[in-house]
Formats: C-alpha cells, structure tokens, sequence
C-alpha cells in the first residue's frame, strides 16, 4: 500500500510559498558559518548559514536561495529542522532523504543534493576554524 503523500506536497509548497528564515545574518554576527553550493547556471544555487553555539549546536540557520520551488521549499523545512541539532547530526544529513520524504518527484532531488552540498561547505568552515576534523 502505497503512502499518502498528499500532505507532504502541501507542506512542500506552503514553504515555497512562505519561506522560514530567509537571508542573512547581520554583518558582524559571530559563530556564523556559510557553505555555498550550486550556481545559477546550474539552475539552482543555495548559500546557508548557521550560527552555531560554543557547544557546537545550531541556534539558527539561515539562507540565501534561488531555484526551483523545490529548492526553496527544503531550504526552508530544514532550516527549520536543524537549532538544536549538533555536528554529528549534521553530517549526517541526507538531501535524497529529504526528497524522499517529501515525496519529490526525481527530476527534482537534484534540489536535496545542492543543499546536502551547502550543508558539508558550511561545516567545512567551521571545521577549519576550529581545528575539527570530519568523517
């Protein structure tokens, strides 16, 4: 029997419709890290940023988005997902998981790996800062 995904596509475009936490951190703002992924060419391209705690958690996230609706929807769902979340967490986030948990058709999971890629650049930046190594 296969899932309703019904609800999943209505969440998927009531986030393209009202994005959570789009932009940037003020200029200044400390413990914020940014990973960037994609380029317009490519017809999508993500800059996300997370301010991250001294213990290593997320406080906030933020981005900078453009692309397909599906792009900006899971921009949106995992900055919501991811204060609180530690290091381990995140590296360990799956952009084709949460395409496929959204019910995403396959032309569009390209929009998970992007901001999947995003994700590792901005904790490669916080690795280099501070002296961490990742897996």
């Amino acid at each position: 029997m296969a899932a309703d995904t019904t609800a999943y596509r209505d969440a998927v475009w009531e986030h393209f419709r009202a994005p959570r936490n789009i932009g940037a951190f003020p200029a200044g703002t400390s413990q914020v890290f940014e990973g960037h992924a994609g380029s317009p060419r490519a017809g999508r391209e993500i800059t996300l940023a997370l301010r991250l705690t001294a213990e290593g958690r997320v406080a906030e996230c933020r981005y900078r988005v453009y692309g397909c609706p599906a792009t900006i929807a899971l921009c949106s769902i995992l900055s919501e997902r991811l204060p609180g979340q530690g290091l381990e967490a995140l590296a360990g986030f799956r952009g084709l998981a949460l395409t496929e948990e959204f019910a995403l058709p396959p032309a569009k999971r390209a929009a998970g790996l992007v901001l999947e890629d995003a994700l590792k650049a901005a904790l490669a930046r916080y690795n280099m800062t501070s002296g961490l190594k990742t897996a």
